[in-house]
């Protein structure tokens, strides 16, 4: 019996649709299914999120404009957003400090009684060098001159006010200049008479040391020694440029006073203001030894009011003190702190130097006019190979001599006008470390002057004291004390911190787009966590997997088992 014919319409249906089935590609699946998941959360989160505008994105009920429109308002209202946050970064970046005045007025026993610096216009005595007759045998010829008399010429020089080295070229360095220059100046007991400090008489000697300046010997009050101010290490050994002795162990520029010092440390200080709680010293110069060519026409006394804590320099700032005058100097302090938060933006934002923070080779305080001093010395050195007997220098550094003085004169003005950008290009690398900042606590003092005649004779005779010390002599008269009691200082302070950055930045989001902290919580979770847990739960209810179904091909198992199936049935 023949088999029973099998119709092929049916097969050839069920073999071209499994066919079909079978070469779908899996991968374009899998990207579909993926777009439309990632479509989903998308129209998810727009429905549900807290930003203003998200949810006018999607819903069946608005047209395609609507949703347009809401698009770009969005879009603009996050490009304003980011507009105004770049301004406040600019202004954050740019401006991070404020100065500002300090809350509470600061009591003057906080802060040390200014350093006074006090010179002599006559130099010398006229018994050691008289020298206007010295420089009329120099310069004219008048008659011989002795060696140690030419060497005392050459040092008075460098210290009178008329510059005379045009006459003069064949001297290139003076080593010995201090030491002749120590030699000839007068007499500490001959040129101070009477010194009274906080309304008590004290020995002057007590209360003036000498120091080195541009002008020669001078003697400071209430100075800084050399160890504490000075790195001794650096220095050469030849003299001292500071003679104070006085330890400040208990007192720094930043830090103030030591709680319970009491009124007996140093730097000295005062808790009152007013005359009584000052400085007075009265002056004396003896008329045979004024010398008006090198003292420019001005006899008296030169004087400068600065920080214990900064080598004097006459030439940039003083107070001339003429004899027979009384000169009062009234003084009130002018203070920077800096609110400690400042510290963690760079010097170049804060536009001030920590002690710490900038290295002076010579100096172990940081201040801005010890900076200078010390730039200045190198760049000198740098220019004429030499430096003035007055700057800072190691071991091995010449003094200049008289010829160098021209040199000395256009390496200052340089430096004064690198600002200006005029500078050779082989002085770029050394006035490139001249960046002196001031300090970040800085303390300065103004001053008001006042004078009047000072007829101290009829005063003398009437009391008959110091008549002997005063024959042939001029008296004049400083007193310095401060103002007031208190001042009020200027604090340099965070204008814009990273809350405030912070701060500024949620209130621009909130009111353009009403964004929040949660806002980037609700992100985080509509697209990472969500999906995750929607997966996780699809695959926990999966119960059974599905086959897949193969081709029918004719003359395989499969076709063969068919066929025997098929002739079972018939």
């Amino acid at each position: 019996m023949a088999p029973p014919t099998v119709p092929s319409a049916p097969i050839r249906l069920f073999s071209e649709r499994a066919a079909k089935f079978a070469k779908r590609p899996v991968a374009n699946v899998k990207l579909k299914k993926a777009s439309t998941a990632g479509l989903s959360v998308f129209r998810d989160y727009c429905a549900n999120s807290s930003i203003h505008g998200f949810k006018y994105f999607v819903g069946s009920g608005r047209t395609r404009f609507e949703k347009i429109w809401w698009v770009a308002m969005c879009i603009l209202s996050l490009y304003g957003c980011v507009s105004l946050i770049g301004t406040v970064y600019e202004k954050w970046r740019r401006d991070p400090v404020v100065v500002t005045f300090a809350e509470q007025p600061t009591p003057i026993y906080d802060i040390p009684f200014p350093a006074v610096t006090i010179c002599p216009i006559t130099k010398v005595k006229s018994s050691v060098l008289n020298f206007t007759a010295v420089y009329q045998r120099v310069v004219k010829g008048f008659g011989n001159i002795s060696d140690e008399e030419y060497d005392r010429f050459l040092a008075m020089l460098q210290v009178c006010d008329f510059a005379f080295n045009e006459f003069l070229d064949d001297q290139r360095y003076d080593n010995n200049l201090v030491h002749v220059l120590q030699d000839m100046a007068i007499p500490f007991e001959e040129m101070f008479l009477v010194c009274a400090w906080r309304n008590q008489y004290v020995k002057c000697s007590d209360l003036f040391k000498p120091t080195l300046t541009e002008y020669g010997v001078c003697y400071t009050f209430n100075g800084l020694s050399a160890d504490d101010m000075l790195k001794k290490q650096e220095f050469h050994r030849d003299f001292d440029h500071v003679g104070e002795t006085h330890s400040s162990v208990n007192w720094s520029m930043e830090e103030g006073y030591q709680s319970n010092t009491g009124m007996d440390t140093y730097p000295r200080r005062v808790v009152s203001s007013g005359a009584n709680a000052g400085l007075v010293v009265l002056l004396k110069s003896d008329q045979n030894d004024m010398d008006y060519l090198c003292g420019n026409s001005f006899q008296g006394y030169q004087a400068q009011i600065h920080t214990p804590d900064q080598c004097p320099q006459i030439s940039i700032q003083s107070i001339r003190v003429p004899m027979e005058h009384e000169l009062t100097i009234r003084v009130e302090p002018y203070m920077i702190t800096t609110a400690p938060n400042v510290m963690a933006y760079s010097p170049s934002k804060r536009l001030c130097y920590y002690t710490h923070e900038r290295y002076l080779r010579y100096f172990r305080i940081y201040t801005k006019r010890n900076c200078e001093l010390e730039c200045l010395a190198n760049f000198t050195l740098h220019m004429c190979g030499c430096v003035q007997f007055s700057m800072p220098r190691a071991q091995g550094v010449s003094i200049c001599g008289i010829e160098k003085l021209d040199c000395c004169d256009a390496a200052d003005a340089i430096l004064q006008e690198q600002g200006l950008g005029v500078t050779e290009d082989s002085s770029k690398m050394v006035l490139r470390a001249c960046s002196c900042l001031p300090a970040c606590t800085f303390l300065q003092y103004k001053t008001e002057i006042s004078q009047a005649r000072f007829d101290w004779r009829r005063l003398t005779s009437t009391i008959h004291v110091f008549e002997k010390e005063l024959n042939h002599s001029e008296l004049s008269s400083l007193l310095v004390y401060y103002k007031e009691g208190q001042f009020i200082a200027i604090k340099r302070s965070q204008l814009f911190g990273l809350n405030d950055f912070i701060a500024n930045c949620g209130g621009i989001l909130g009111l353009c787009m009403g964004f929040s902290l949660l806002s980037i919580v609700e992100i985080f979770y509509f697209f990472t966590m969500k999906p995750l847990i929607n997966f996780c739960m699809r695959r926990t209810r999966k119960k059974r997997k599905i086959a897949s179904v193969q081709p029918f091909v004719s003359g395989n198992t499969y076709s063969n088992a068919f066929n025997k199936i098929m002739r079972e049935t018939a």
